[in-house]
């Protein structure tokens, strides 16, 4: 004999899924670091007993100059999930003070949609993501740290340049076009 259960799907919260896990919920949550263009939620969930864990961050449109990058010692992975966002990547150089800072003359832009994600070698500079087209957020999982506890740099280091972001938007219409 088959038995069919018939269920209700339910919105989630806490109390609702505590026996299954927990949800990572951030309306009304406070972020726990913020940028110019951007609010970040770290550490919210942790994975593979500790030693990763889960961070959610909320982001504007339109940022166009970033003067500082951070990096992971692991790899970090970038997943988009409400609208598309850009992230910027450079490698990183030595001065003659022995200290290494992203180099601004290496950096790329990458746009990611909702669907796809970036998985960052360990060692990437990279700064917040943006909104490309409008504001946006993304979820990413890290080794576990603290940005302040980076380098003892406080996690964020200035750029060897100056660096502008702009949108080739006759090679992104290109690319829609092609869908």
């Amino acid at each position: 004999m088959t038995v069919i259960k018939t269920i209700e799907a339910e919105d989630v919260t806490q109390a609702a899924i505590a026996p299954f896990g927990r949800a990572l919920m951030f309306h009304d949550a406070a972020p726990t670091s913020h940028g110019a263009w951007w609010n970040c939620w770290e550490g919210t969930a942790e994975l593979s007993q500790g030693r990763q864990w889960v961070g959610f961050v909320r982001t504007q449109c339109g940022i166009c100059e970033i003067s500082e990058m951070e990096r992971e010692p692991g790899t970090e992975i970038i997943i988009p999930v409400e609208g598309e966002i850009t992230q910027v990547v450079a490698l990183g150089t030595t001065g003659e003070d022995g200290v290494e800072r992203p180099d601004a003359l290496t950096a790329r832009a990458f746009v990611l949609k909702p669907g796809t994600a970036l998985v960052m070698a360990p060692g990437v500079w990279h700064a917040a993501a943006f909104g490309s087209t409008s504001d946006a957020s993304y979820f990413y999982i890290a080794e576990r740290r603290r940005a302040e506890d980076s380098e003892g740099r406080g996690g964020w280091v200035a750029l060897t340049e100056k660096l502008e972001v702009k949108f080739r938007l006759d090679r992104r219409s290109k690319a829609q076009a092609g869908r």
